[in-house]
């Protein structure tokens, strides 16, 4: 008999043993399937460019897709290592002017401590999101290269740690001057006009401008009107240096006279160039502007400008 009543009892334990067992394995699971991969929204992030001379912009483009409802959270970007030469530090102590957008909603941009921060970010489970934040690189930033970073808060200011994005490179400040012809003509002078423009993005601090003539006939210089600090040199040259910076998108004129005899026939060829001494000049092909005037009487002068 008690063989009989043994063996229901040891079946009802191993049935009992075998139930735990799968209620414990079904907890596990329920337990794994609930656990979120990440507290906050996992990040991407991306850079336009990530070359870039100083004083132009970069954009960092930060994106994801929500894993919960979030009101009021913020993404704070910011640089860190590695990082090199003159980007070496915060990201406020060599950029300036944020402008922030994207979607959804309409977010708000501000300047915080070593940050900026792209606030106002309200979003829903599962929405994809998009935002940008664009800053100025300073004129005066020496090259560098800096690593981007971007971080999620939640509005009770809890995070699960910085998101690192491309390394950006920045190179000097660049400023492309050019030299454009305005006019030339004839008045008992040969009259060789120009403007010089500062294309940006960079002010010109320091510039050469020169004017030579390459004369078949006779003629000597009278003079060369600028708001540079010109000298003449012979009959046939004469040199300018810039009395003040030319910011990006203003000028400054450069015109120059020749006196010609009016038994000087010939052909006068008159050059004019502008060179960059600070910063760096990325465009050489508009430097120079070459005025061409054929003297085929005293009273018959026929020019032109390229």
């Amino acid at each position: 008999m008690s063989i009989t009543i043994d063996r229901p009892h040891r079946s009802l334990r191993r049935t009992l043993a075998g139930t735990a067992t799968i209620t414990l394995a079904a907890a596990a699971i329920c337990v794994a399937v609930a656990a979120p991969a990440s507290a906050h929204p996992v990040l991407s992030i991306s850079a336009s460019p990530t070359t870039l001379a100083a004083g132009n912009t970069v954009t960092l483009t930060i994106s994801g897709t929500s894993n919960g409802n979030y009101s009021n959270a913020r993404i704070e970007v910011f640089a860190s290592t590695p990082s090199s030469g003159g980007t070496t530090g915060s990201l406020t102590s060599f950029t300036s002017s944020p402008n922030c957008g994207g979607s959804p909603g309409t977010v708000t941009c501000a300047e915080i401590t070593n940050r900026y921060k792209i606030g106002n970010i309200n979003l829903t489970n599962s929405q994809a999101f998009s935002y940008t934040v664009t800053f100025t690189v300073d004129e005066a930033t020496a090259a560098g290269t800096f690593t981007s970073k971007a971080q999620f808060y939640k509005s009770d200011n809890t995070t699960d740690g910085p998101t690192t994005g491309p390394l950006i490179t920045v190179t000097p400040a660049q400023a492309d001057l050019e030299i454009r012809p305005y006019d030339t003509y004839y008045n008992g002078q040969i009259a060789a006009r120009h403007d010089v423009v500062n294309n940006g993005p960079a002010t010109v601090n320091s510039a050469t401008l020169t004017v030579s003539v390459d004369r078949s006939g006779l003629g000597t210089f009278d003079e060369v009107v600028s708001d540079a600090d010109c000298t003449i040199t012979d009959n046939q040259h004469a040199t300018c240096s810039l009395v003040a910076p030319i910011a990006p998108d203003d000028g400054i004129i450069f015109d120059s006279y020749f006196n010609v005899n009016l038994l000087a026939l010939g052909t006068y060829v008159i050059t004019s160039t502008v060179t960059v001494n600070s910063p760096t000049d990325p465009v050489s092909t508009n430097n120079t502007v070459v005025t061409t005037c054929n003297v085929l009487t005293g009273l018959i002068v026929t020019c032109s400008q390229a």
